[in-house]
């Protein structure tokens, strides 16, 4: 005979007021997939960026201590895209799980509606929406501004580490930097030969005896100073050249680029500071649609939650013939159709042509349709409770096999 685990057996009599043991049921076959599918979407979306995180291990000579801070803080980025995904998945495998054991049709035959069986699932969903909505307006600007800084502190201490002598060096996007000689003590360089390729059509090869290597703490920036050497460059238009000597030269290199990082400040911001920086633009004239655009995203991305657990309720009574992999699969298609409106509207935003609280709310206005119409056809019994979404794929595939048997 199977124990049942100790954890849910202390949930299920753990007395809540107000909250019967039909809620604590149903909220704990919820949160279990939720916590797990959490975990692993996380993990799948920091897979994403080993590949660079190990570069700047080998590359710029990052401890691993000092990677794991980084992740910490672009942790806050992923849970905000995994936590709406994660509430799908969670209520599809226990609304699942409760109804391919028919506790779904005991507890509809007892008189319980799905209206009732829904309120604790859109407690856990508002708790998880409070939760994402905290990452958006507070938690993701601190984790970015100080991922910033972090990248700026590294980028001072590991640029050097980064550069190996007599090898042609790429870790600065657009920049291939040869050193000769390079010193650990003050950062000094002998005989540099950079390739400057940032600009496709002003490409320059710089060759100078000394070099050194300045941080910028206030425009947080670095400066490759060279000197004493020349600037060997081409014109484009008549493919004619030019030498250019100097004494002195400055070479500019933003830190977030050599680590990775793009310059992302509307995500920086919080969200007093946003409203300023949108109300400052749009007093001159010159709207800053980026802003407005995370300012809306800040309100509408959080608020999926709340639709893709309603949306998994109806979707998670119907019959899956390939179990959780079906449900998954489907869950995944979904999360990708909303991404992609999201996106859409995005690019609507940012480019002024429509509102920004209009254009970010396209998906959830969308899904908020879907997720009603099928929750009532579900609580009214009007819809096809022996077909489920997955059964459109099924059918597909059967009617290819057919066709291939029949040819």
């Amino acid at each position: 005979m199977r124990r049942r685990p100790l954890v849910p057996i202390i949930f299920m009599r753990l007395a809540i007021p107000g909250f019967a043991i039909i809620d604590r049921y149903v909220a704990r076959e919820v949160l279990m997939p939720f916590a797990v599918d959490v975990g692993l979407l996380t993990f799948a979306l920091v897979t994403g960026k080993l590949l660079k995180l190990m570069d700047m291990v080998v590359n710029h000579g990052v401890s691993l201590g000092e990677v794991l801070g980084i992740i910490g803080y672009i942790m806050p980025a992923f849970l905000e895209l995994t936590f709406p995904m994660a509430v799908l998945l969670g209520v599809l495998m226990g609304f699942g799980r409760m109804s391919s054991d028919q506790e779904m049709t005991a507890a509809r035959a007892c008189g319980v509606s799905l209206y009732r069986l829904a309120v604790p699932v859109l407690m856990v969903a508002l708790c998880v929406y409070a939760l994402s909505s905290y990452f958006a307006f507070s938690l993701r600007p601190w984790a970015n501004s100080n991922l910033r800084n972090k990248l700026y502190e590294l980028s001072q201490t590991r640029t050097s580490a980064g550069l190996k002598e007599k090898i042609f060096n790429s870790n600065f996007p657009g920049l291939v930097v040869y050193v000769d000689e390079m010193s650990d003590t003050d950062s000094s360089l002998k005989g540099v030969m950079i390739s400057d390729a940032r600009d496709p059509h002003n490409q320059n090869t710089i060759i100078a005896k000394r070099g050194a290597i300045l941080p910028d703490a206030q425009g947080k920036s670095i400066t490759l100073r060279l000197y004493d050497g020349s600037i060997f460059g081409m014109e484009p238009a008549d493919n004619s050249t030019h030498v250019t000597s100097f004494k002195t030269y400055d070479l500019g290199v933003n830190p977030e680029e050599s680590l990775g990082v793009s310059d992302v400040e509307p995500d920086e911001m919080t969200y007093s500071a946003l409203r300023t920086d949108i109300a400052a633009a749009r007093a001159k004239g010159k709207p800053d649609y980026d802003a407005e655009t995370e300012l809306a995203s800040k309100f509408t991305v959080p608020f999926a939650t709340m639709l893709f657990a309603l949306l998994g309720i109806s979707l998670g009574l119907k019959p899956a013939r390939g179990g959780h992999s079906e449900r998954f699969g489907v869950s995944v298609a979904l999360f990708f159709f909303y991404y992609s409106l999201m996106r859409v509207g995005e690019t609507l935003a940012q480019r002024g042509k429509l509102n920004a609280f209009v254009a970010m709310s396209i998906p959830d206005i969308v899904f908020m349709a879907l997720a009603f119409w099928f929750f009532y056809r579900s609580a009214s019994d009007k819809g096809d409770q022996g077909r489920g979404p997955g059964d459109i794929i099924w059918d597909l595939v059967e009617r290819y096999e057919r066709s291939r048997q029949a040819a």
